[in-house]
């Protein structure tokens, strides 16, 4: 009896190592076959580089934490692909006053993943005092009030475009239900087609189905969004089918990409662009010519065809990306390292020791660049403007900081340019030139005129006298340079073949899951 037992223990260790050997060949299909979810339900992973920093509407949400938030959260003016406004969660709004005051139009019926109904009370608490674009004073908003269950009434410091503030997916409308009786804050409740199911820090976010949404209802069942911080990593990700799509693909990659069979690749201009904001306030940068010789070095069409694989347009200092109001193609800075050479020349900048850095009055110009991890272009960006500043004798330290800490240096002034990119470029409005005005928390540079018209732009109700402001004021900023802009991005989103019905927008960060299906 022992011995037949022996014998039929063996044939199953056999037949499990049979079992096992076959599973070993599978092809990515079968890959992907295996990890579908076995109750048949559409399922969707998608690979970011950062975990949701904040669900709250009292932080800003750093990072990668927009692309999940766009699924929960929704606003009360949308936009489409090509960024024209559309009615949100405000089916409508008019001006009055000029356009100091907005009176919005809520859509009824609306309720939020709890049950809990939309109405006047629920946008008023979402941009009351404890959200972070009315403490950060981002939004021009005086008063706002409640005019009955389904309007609600702004009251503006000035005559504001105020429906394209509300387009931003970091500036929502959220629940009150989201806070305890206590006042603290519970969890993400939004109108948007998914809510939250599981947040495991620094791993994945778990969505599903809102069985309340208001709209076309999700065609995905459940959304998993894997954080891979590393570029690469993702790329691999995607090619091994662990996940169907993934977001912010190394440059350099892409081609690779494209030539592999069941990927596809979307690209899409974007409105973010990289720039260089420099610090005005101490040497050398309080010197426009030390900031005209750098805007005539940089060259960001040699950037993008020889680092960035053709991805993405070079600005040449134009600060409106081309899919954006008002962007002049005309603008631009051409280089030319003799003007660049000579400009540092006449500022008093020379190379008296002969190792090829200029010194002024026994002092280096050595320089200190700082930029944010986020970004796989930026790093290559910010290499590649190093090897270009050097010819001219200027040296550039780069120093990569996480955002807490960089956004420290920046306000004590521990920095002499910041790589950045974006900086209220959510939708068609150019809202990033306030960075450059005198006061602003991000602002380095202080020139009245400017902030004259930038107020005037801001406050003016026809679009041609919008449109010559704007005009002025990019002059401005190719001419003075409180910052150099480099590049337009190219938003880039990779997929496997299995996923269905995707369109990529300009609208960056927003990930778009209308319609997406995955047929595997």
């Amino acid at each position: 009896m022992q011995r037949k037992y022996l014998l039929l223990l063996l044939l199953g260790c056999l037949l499990c190592v049979f079992i096992a050997a076959g599973c070993g060949g599978e092809d990515d299909n079968d890959a992907a076959a295996d990890r579908q979810d076995t109750s048949g339900q559409q399922q969707l992973i998608v690979a970011i580089s950062t975990d949701v920093s904040n669900w709250d509407l009292d932080k800003f949400p750093e990072g990668d934490s927009r692309f999940p938030w766009s699924q929960i959260y929704e606003t009360l003016v949308r936009l489409d692909t090509d960024l024209k406004e559309q009615p949100g969660l405000a089916v409508s709004w008019e001006p009055s006053e000029g356009g100091k005051v907005w009176t919005f139009h809520l859509r009824k019926g609306v309720k939020f993943s709890d049950g809990s109904p939309l109405n006047a009370e629920a946008v008023v608490y979402s941009y009351s005092s404890r959200a972070d674009v009315v403490k950060r004073k981002m939004l021009p908003v005086q008063s706002i009030e409640p005019v009955d269950e389904y309007t609600v009434k702004f009251t503006c410091s000035q005559p504001t475009p105020l429906p394209s503030y509300f387009t931003h997916v970091a500036w929502p409308v959220m629940s009150l239900m989201s806070l305890d009786d206590g006042g603290a804050f519970k969890g993400p409740i939004g109108t948007g087609p998914y809510k939250l199911d599981k947040h495991l820090t620094d791993q994945e976010i778990v969505m599903v189905r809102n069985e309340h949404y208001w709209g076309e209802p999700g065609t995905l069942d459940k959304i998993i969004f894997k954080v891979i911080p590393d570029a690469s990593a993702r790329s691999m990700a995607l090619q091994s089918g662990q996940v169907d799509m993934a977001l912010k693909i190394n440059e350099f990659d892409i081609e690779n990409l494209e030539s592999q069979a069941g990927i596809n690749i979307y690209k899409k201009p974007s409105t973010f662009t990289d720039f260089l904001q420099f610090n005005t306030e101490k040497s050398p940068f309080d010197d426009v010519n030390v900031r005209r010789a750098v805007s005539y070095t940089v060259d960001s069409e040699k950037i993008v065809q020889q680092m960035l694989a053709g991805i993405g347009v070079p600005a040449k200092g134009r600060p409106i990306s081309p899919v954006m109001q008002f962007s002049k193609s005309d603008l631009k800075i051409e280089p030319d390292i003799q003007r660049a050479r000579d400009l540092l020349a006449a500022a008093g900048w020379k190379d008296t020791d002969g190792d090829g850095i200029l010194e002024n009055g026994g002092q280096p110009l050595q320089v200190s660049m700082l930029l944010a991890p986020w970004s796989p272009r930026q790093k290559i960006e910010a290499e590649a403007i190093q090897g270009q500043l050097k010819e001219v004798g200027i040296d550039l330290k780069l120093t990569v900081m996480e955002t807490g800490a960089l956004t420290a240096a920046e306000k004590a002034g521990e920095f002499d340019i910041l790589l950045r990119s974006g900086y209220y470029t959510w939708g068609s409005y150019p809202h990033h030139f306030k960075i450059h005005t005198t006061n602003h928390m991000y602002g380095h540079w202080d020139n009245s005129e400017y902030d004259r018209l930038v107020a005037q732009a801001e406050a003016a109700l026809g679009e041609n006298e919008k449109k010559e402001l704007y005009k002025k004021l990019q002059q401005i900023i190719i001419d003075q340079l409180p910052a150099l802009y480099t590049i337009h991005e190219e938003k880039v989103v990779a997929t496997r073949d299995w996923v269905k019905n995707y369109q990529i927008t300009s609208e960056d960060p927003w990930l778009n899951l209308a319609g997406v299906k995955v047929e595997k």
